[in-house]
């Protein structure tokens, strides 16, 4: 039984000194665990394939196709199907595939402005092995500072106006917090008083037993 008491006394007096916030952080999250997932990756940008090879017996060196139609945005995978080493060379210097082994397969940036844009073979250039890439579409990329979506975008969001001490410059004082002990002083008392009663109580309990058994 006193010890029953006891048990009852402390448990009182935690639940009223310590803070719900405190509890909170103890306590185990008890939330169901969510699968874990993955954020979908980006889908790169869409490719086309021009292959570097060689037709007739191996007599003449060609791109298939050498001409290919794509649209902004997009890039282009240059692909060695032949049987000897090419190159994959821009004319604006954009890119240069050099060498472009038998077998290797590698891809330009993608394409940011419409346009037509010339590539060659530097090894065999002279024997016709050049090709183009015609891009459609609108430009891609950072909108400028000065274009009509960026003073859309700029009016679109109007700075809003300051009112009161504001507009003078002036902030406005922080609201005043309670300091630590008249916080938790409620809680404190509340915790001795019960701990008072509970002692008055265990102390009639002593005493009806001693009467008890000297009666």
């Amino acid at each position: 039984m006193f010890r029953k008491v006891m048990l009852g006394m402390y448990l009182a007096a935690m639940v009223l000194l310590v803070p719900s916030g405190a509890l909170a952080k103890v306590l185990p999250d008890h939330a169901p665990d969510r699968a874990p997932g993955r954020a979908p990756a980006q889908a790169p940008a869409a490719g086309n394939t021009v292959e570097a090879t060689e037709t007739g017996g191996g007599a003449t060196f060609v791109f298939v196709p050498d001409t290919i139609t794509i649209k902004t945005g997009d890039t282009v995978t240059f692909k060695n199907t032949g049987k000897v080493p090419h190159t994959a060379t821009a004319d604006d210097g954009s890119y240069d595939f050099t060498p472009l082994n038998v077998g290797d397969s590698k891809t330009t940036p993608p394409f940011t402005k419409p346009g037509t844009f010339t590539y060659k073979c530097t090894y065999h250039a002279t024997l016709g092995m050049t090709g183009r890439v015609i891009v459609t579409g609108a430009a891609t990329g950072p909108v400028g500072a000065g274009s009509p979506s960026a003073a859309a975008s700029a009016s679109a969001s109007p700075t809003p106006k300051l009112t009161g001490a504001a507009q003078f410059g002036i902030s406005p004082s922080p609201v005043p917090t309670a300091p630590p002990s008249q916080k938790y002083f409620p809680k404190i008392a509340g915790a001795v008083v019960v701990l008072a009663l509970l002692g008055i109580a265990l102390g009639y309990v002593k005493t009806a037993r001693k009467l008890a058994d000297k009666s």
